[in-house]
């Protein structure tokens, strides 16, 4: 009879409904921690991802503080008891800023989760520092958005019109947008650059503006490229983007060794080109697979001229073995008392016979 007119007091009745909520936000806290999640996270770990595994890692740190904002909501409640309903409403209103709050931290940090792990993926992927590059501005861009609509929403809640803020967001934006074209273009470009590999750092290519030489770095809004002279182009990555580019070194950094010359008109050509030949397969450094070959490619005003075409294993070979096979060419040319014509013009002189 005493339980039951302890119970009849409004006051004892809060006080053990409070008392029950949080010892109901406890038992569930360990039930779904220690079942719900132990069970997911086996079923995770069986994935070939591991996506799943961190967001699941994730979420168990998120879940005492759903658990809590949950019972804190009925707390509140039956606390109305004590200061009355005007005190439930605000704290009501306090609270659901609060949740909307939490919630969008658990969006943002989930998004920013998946952000990081498929970079990560794509920069191991590609070798590049894409995660460096466009993780942190990603990550950035996703909060600004996320809490911006979060504020929108807690106003709109509280009944504040928001159509101004609206309003001046978007011109805002739109003026931000058009002031930093170039640098979004150039970001964008940088992002395809480094996704779609047309390069990468340590490849020689050649640009449109016919400079050759290794690209040093890609950048976020520029590509560095240095040339044989070791002087370091910066060029922005949307003029690399939108046009041709040369690369030596893909798919395999292979490359052909091409020798001109020209010899004497009379001269028999046959055993030009076996000397050329011979020279090429002797050279240490070019391959046989390709074989190299010799060409007569033209009638020259002074010379008949002929090519000589190899393939060495890697583009920086290329330069010393051409110039290794002209001296070869020469010294062999020499030997075979085979004429190397200087230019030649003949000139008629005719003479009036008046």
């Amino acid at each position: 009879m005493e339980l039951f007119a302890f119970l009849k007091n409004p006051i004892y009745l809060a006080l053990l409904k409070i008392v029950l909520v949080i010892l109901l936000a406890i038992a569930i806290y360990y039930l779904l921690k220690f079942l719900l999640i132990k069970q997911l996270r086996k079923f995770s770990r069986k994935t070939r991802t591991q996506l799943d595994d961190l967001i699941f890692e994730f979420f168990e740190k998120f879940l005492f503080r759903i658990i809590f904002i949950t019972a804190l909501y009925f707390v509140g409640e039956f606390l109305s008891v004590f200061s009355g309903e005007k005190f439930f409403f605000y704290f009501s209103q306090v609270l659901y800023a609060v949740v909307v709050i939490v919630i969008t931290t658990l969006v943002v940090r989930i998004i920013n989760l998946i952000i990081t792990y498929y970079l990560n993926r794509i920069s191991r992927r590609t070798g590049t520092e894409i995660e460096k590059d466009f993780g942190l501005l990603l990550q950035r861009v996703v909060q600004i958005v996320a809490y911006t609509i979060a504020t929108i929403t807690v106003l709109t809640h509280f009944n504040v019109d928001v159509k101004g803020l609206v309003a001046t967001l978007g011109v805002g934006s739109l003026a931000i947008a058009l002031a930093a074209q170039d640098t979004l273009s150039n970001m964008i470009a940088g992002f395809v650059i480094m996704v779609d590999r047309p390069f990468r750092v340590g490849d020689r290519i050649k640009t449109p503006n016919n400079v050759v030489g290794e690209v040093y770095e890609i950048g976020l809004r520029s590509m560095k490229l240095l040339d044989f002279e070791k002087n370091l182009h910066i060029i922005p990555n949307a003029d690399i983007i939108k046009s041709e580019v040369i690369n030596y070194s893909y798919p395999n950094p292979k490359v052909r060794v091409k020798v001109d010359v020209g010899v004497a008109y009379g001269s028999d050509l046959e055993e030009v080109k076996r000397i050329m030949i011979e020279v090429c397969q002797k050279h240490p450094k070019v391959l046989d697979d390709p074989p190299p070959n010799a060409y007569f490619v033209n009638f020259g005003d002074s010379s008949l001229d002929l090519t000589c075409i190899s393939f060495v294993e890697h583009y920086k070979d290329a330069w010393t073995t051409a110039d290794e096979i002209r001296m070869a060419i020469y010294k062999a040319f020499d030997e075979h008392n085979i004429e190397i014509p200087f230019p030649q013009h003949v000139v008629y002189l005719h003479r009036n016979s008046e």
